[in-house]
């Protein structure tokens, strides 16, 4: 009997095909053309379609989230794993939200996309759907990205490239898998056994995240002062510094609750608040360390934790640890 893997549809390149009259990539009017291109990969396995969305993943946003992972509490009993076909724009922030969404996994919940559109000669679209569907029956229960031939933690990859040899890449943290001539399982995964899922796919999206650079006015930080904001994350330079300028605005925040995370504009940097004086005296303030986190997953997972309690220390508590694999304690 062959497996099942469910294939939720939201959009993006693998749902576009290029229209040779005017030139134009536009979405395809049927499912039929993603069928068109897994015949072969349909005899191994069991592919049930749910369209949710046909759009760009520029327009996703926390519903988008909610939905899918409802979606997926709804029949994750059904199936050996799901793959769910996003838009590569956004997928980080998706990847980062189910992660948080739906705790306790015991099978795989596998992105995938495409950079050029399904007609396309040159198209990643085949390659990436048939990794992604193989993905989803592997001895992996987390959620993943995949777009060619690694496997990667969801929460940890981010968006590095418009090439299709190397789309996303997985921050401070080896791929958990990896298609290649001699496949190989990695031990840092996630495997399966039995767990109880937890659906708690709730969004806070009073947020905003500031990214630092000289000369950033003093009215725009004001300003933040008077919206309904409910914390930020804050992308500084290197491993966590920032101008001793901003501390009054900081202690102004941190006395009106609002938490501020913070992150580092380095790729594969380690916010560490106990190397300098001056970061020793941010972790005074209130400042929340987002560690070697992703300002993607930084950000939802805010989100996410502002919905799960009101209680500061149990927030801060709460971000600086490693609740799905987000970021090294």
């Amino acid at each position: 009997m062959r497996p099942k893997v469910a294939l939720l549809y939201v959009g993006g390149s693998i749902g576009m095909v290029m229209n040779n009259k005017t030139g134009r990539i536009e979405p395809v009017e049927s499912m039929e053309e993603i069928h068109r291109i897994l015949p072969q990969l349909q005899k191994e396995v069991s592919i049930e379609f749910f369209p949710l969305a046909n759009m760009e993943s520029s327009d996703a946003s926390p519903d988008l989230w909610i939905e899918i992972s409802k979606t997926i509490c709804k029949h994750y009993e059904d199936f050996e794993g799901f793959v769910i076909v996003h838009g590569t724009n956004t997928m980080s922030y998706t990847a980062a939200a189910l992660s948080f969404a739906l705790q306790g996994l015991s099978k795989p919940i596998i992105l995938t996309g495409a950079l050029l559109p399904i007609n396309d000669l040159a198209s990643d679209a085949r390659r990436n759907l048939v990794y992604a569907i193989r993905a989803a029956l592997l001895d992996i229960a987390e959620v993943c990205i995949v777009l060619g031939p690694n496997v990667l933690r969801g929460c940890r990859a981010k968006k590095v490239s418009e090439s299709v040899s190397e789309t996303f890449r997985s921050t401070r943290f080896p791929p958990l898998a990896e298609f290649s001539r001699h496949f190989e399982l990695l031990p840092q995964r996630t495997v399966r056994r039995k767990r109880k899922l937890a659906c708690a796919s709730s969004f806070d999206t009073n947020v905003t995240l500031l990214t630092l650079h000289p000369g950033l006015p003093q009215d725009f930080l004001d300003a933040i002062l008077h919206t309904d904001l409910k914390g930020i994350i804050l992308r500084a330079y290197g491993p966590g510094m920032i101008p001793a300028t901003l501390f009054p605005w900081i202690r102004t925040l941190t006395e009106k609750n609002i938490p501020i995370v913070m992150t580092s504009q380095v790729l594969d940097s380690f916010v560490d608040l106990h190397s300098y004086k001056k970061q020793l005296a941010l972790e005074e303030l209130g400042i929340i360390s987002g560690k070697d986190m992703t300002y993607e997953c930084a950000l939802v997972k805010l989100m996410w934790v502002l919905t799960q309690t009101k209680n500061p220390d149990k927030l801060h508590e709460l971000m600086e640890k490693s609740l799905v694999g987000e970021l090294d304690e």
